[in-house]
């Protein structure tokens, strides 16, 4: 997950700019929805967009389904517990222990906040699966008129990410071969974090020295303007997909609002 998938697609061909703003409306119009049925409805598109026109496997995509729907279960089921209730006239409760309370209007909350958890990791999780880290740094320094110190900084931090998993699987393999690490349990879990992050702070320090060095024996920063081989042009298909989202979400909202799906009131079966 989060790593670039390079496939002939349209997704992939679309301007990084103009992409990141497309998904940016999305997450923005899930911010703004408590019910769950707009999240839910985002994030149904930003499957089918992912998988129709990213052409990411659909095996891969199954894979994504189940850390997007199990990571906001915390969230989600702490809402739904905790929910203050005084704001319905008659809620509906369901279970009751203790401190805990479960009601519908605390669940389609619960539930709410959660696919809101889910829309903001499939954005990023789409963004970043088909968009090439090379093309995102130039697109922000020619379309979005990002210092390009900045936009080399995010390039670079992008390619870091890759290298420190392989640094993680070399130094757990070498534990391995070595016979560290047997213990089990709690202190098992924290004796692997020491061992794991002191190495992987050394090498991202030893890294980042030589990143530095060799951006600076070639002058980097040196000019206030550069040249560039590739230019990263702005199609019409690049608006097209930005008045795509946009005119689905809209929809989504107004279906929302004819049938009064927007609010968390709104429990099934009144």
């Amino acid at each position: 997950m989060f790593t670039y998938i390079h496939r002939p697609s349209a997704l992939h061909s679309l301007n990084p700019a103009m992409k990141l703003l497309g998904l940016a409306v999305v997450a923005a119009a899930a911010t703004t929805a408590f019910a769950p049925f707009i999240p839910g409805m985002l994030l149904l598109a930003l499957w089918l967009t992912a998988w129709l026109f990213g052409q990411i496997p659909f095996k891969q995509m199954l894979r994504w389904s189940v850390p997007i729907a199990v990571l906001p279960l915390p969230i989600a089921a702490f809402n739904a517990l905790f929910a203050d209730l005084s704001r319905y006239s008659n809620p509906h409760i369901i279970w009751h222990w203790g401190i805990w309370t479960l009601s519908r209007e605390g669940l389609m909350a619960g539930l709410g906040l959660g696919l809101r958890v889910a829309v903001f990791v499939a954005v990023s999780l789409v963004f970043i699966a088909t968009t090439d880290p090379t093309d995102f740094a130039l697109s922000l320094v020619q379309n979005l008129k990002v210092p390009y110190r900045f936009g080399y900084g995010i390039l670079i931090s992008y390619r870091f990410l890759p290298l420190m998993r392989r640094e993680l699987a070399l130094i757990r393999m070498a534990h391995q071969v070595r016979g560290v690490g047997g213990e089990g349990g709690l202190r098992g879990v924290f004796a692997k974090v020491r061992r794991y992050a002191i190495p992987l702070l050394a090498s991202a320090i030893r890294k980042s020295e030589r990143t530095a060095l060799a951006m600076e024996a070639k002058a980097f920063g040196a000019l206030k303007h550069r040249t560039y081989y590739r230019q990263m042009r702005i199609h019409a298909r690049d608006f097209a997909f930005v008045a795509v989202l946009v005119v689905y979400t809209v929809a989504v909202y107004a279906v929302a609002l004819h049938f009064h799906l927007a609010s968390i009131q709104w429990v099934p079966g009144t």
